[in-house]
């Protein structure tokens, strides 16, 4: 590991360059490339796959041979099966106690104290029997009062039936009317509740469609995009070649602070980060389409509705090959 760490250093003081040079380059943050040099390869414990990308970042911008990343990874294993066979061996130690220790760990059992019965004292017993009657009593009493409460209530729907018997043909129509107007009232209510809603289609890894709700008045929609990990991002709209960019949004690099956090990091909802707010012509738009360096976990809402990306959709970089840019297209 100090080998990789002073080849590394000593390739940067040889180009000329300095320690924020080489962040800025490679969008990582002074933080990890201060790491890298001084050999604090601890710290990344649980990331190494990250570090061998970093290590091949650092190595392409200095020129020299990014097999130094692989070259970590495969030292990074050899520590873990290490652990490993250490952990292993400790067992077969332990478990390799002989019989006589095993004989001496031998405690003798403890005879259990005898109980005194609880009807060796016959005070006891008396209050006892004392307790069954005194239950008993109040049981009889509750169920004599749920029997008086239960006979006025059969009176008194008795009576109600047939008082209602009396009402005329007339007042049953109003009130079946009514009832069907109340009804019909709720389902319009459900309808224009379910009516609001933004309906999204995926069609293949980040590339979606999404539909506006039926009846929807507004001239434009609003698009929030958060980027949660440091990258540089461009935008076209309609197919248009040249770089879409408004007051809100310019081409370049979005969360440079977030170089050096992780993957699992960069997908949480509540992780800090920097967004941007577009608005659209709904009779205008067609699609757009976002490209990055980093697809890590970037999030985008339509009018404030999160459209629900999955992960296949996420974890695309220049050097794992997949998905770095995402599609949106409106469906009329």
């Amino acid at each position: 590991m100090d080998k990789i760490s002073e080849k590394i250093k000593a390739a940067r003081i040889a180009k000329g360059v300095t320690i924020e040079e080489v962040a800025e380059a490679t969008l990582l943050s002074v933080k990890i490339i201060k790491d890298i040099e001084d050999g604090a390869f601890e710290r990344f414990v649980g990331d190494e796959l990250y570090v061998k990308m970093y290590l091949k970042k650092i190595a392409r911008y200095l020129e020299i041979d990014e097999t130094i990343a692989d070259d970590y990874y495969a030292i990074t294993r050899e520590i873990k099966k290490a652990d490993l066979q250490d952990l292993k061996n400790k067992k077969e130690d332990v478990g390799s106690a002989t019989f006589v220790d095993k004989v001496k760990n031998i405690q003798p059992t403890k005879k259990p104290k005898p109980r005194k019965g609880v009807y060796e004292d016959h005070y006891i017993l008396r209050y006892v029997k004392y307790a069954i009657v005194i239950i008993i009593v109040i049981a009889i009493i509750i169920v004599l009062g749920y029997s008086v409460v239960f006979t006025k209530s059969s009176d008194s729907s008795f009576k109600n039936s047939n008082t209602s018997k009396t009402e005329t043909s007339e007042t049953l129509k109003k009130k079946t009317t009514e009832t069907k107007k109340k009804s019909t009232k709720s389902d319009t209510t459900k309808k224009e509740e379910t009516s609001t809603e933004i309906t999204f289609t995926k069609n293949a890894d980040g590339d979606y469609s999404f539909k506006l709700p039926d009846g929807y008045d507004q001239e434009t929609f609003k698009l929030k995009v958060d980027f949660t990990f440091a990258t540089t991002v461009d935008l076209h709209v309609n197919g248009d070649p040249n770089s879409y960019q408004t007051d809100t949004f310019k081409k370049g690099v979005y969360s440079s602070n977030l170089g050096n956090i992780s993957a699992s990091d960069a997908l949480k909802d509540d992780s800090a980060c920097e967004s941007v707010e577009l608005e659209f012509n709904v009779n205008d738009f067609q699609y757009l389409e976002f490209s990055y360096s980093w697809n890590l976990g970037h999030r985008y809402y339509i009018n404030d509705q999160k459209i629900p990306l999955e992960e296949n959709d996420h974890y695309g970089t220049r050097s794992n090959g997949r998905v770095r840019t995402f599609k949106l297209t409106m469906v009329k």
